[in-house]
């Protein structure tokens, strides 16, 4: 469940940069070229923390099924296996 976690900290951390980006080109570069106009970007540390939450949740919800699994295996099993 750590590693799980960890690994949605990270999503959810490298999500911010990713975001930002993203929204930039769609914004400056889509929407100019597509319809004439921009709108406005607005970063709120809010949706940057909602995006560091979702990440960690998703991932220690997905993490929950295998490591019930894992906990159920003996590990002589669980090494054989590997």
């Amino acid at each position: 469940m750590l590693e799980t976690g960890l690994m949605g900290t990270c999503a959810g951390v490298l999500s911010w940069p990713v975001g930002i980006i993203m929204a930039a080109v769609l914004i400056y570069v889509i929407n100019l070229r597509s319809f004439g106009w921009t709108i406005q970007l607005l970063l709120e540390p809010s949706i940057f923390l909602e995006a560091l939450v979702v990440g960690l949740l998703a991932a220690v919800v997905a993490g929950i099924y295998p490591g019930w699994r894992l906990q159920k295996m003996s590990v002589a099993e669980a090494l054989r296996a590997e």
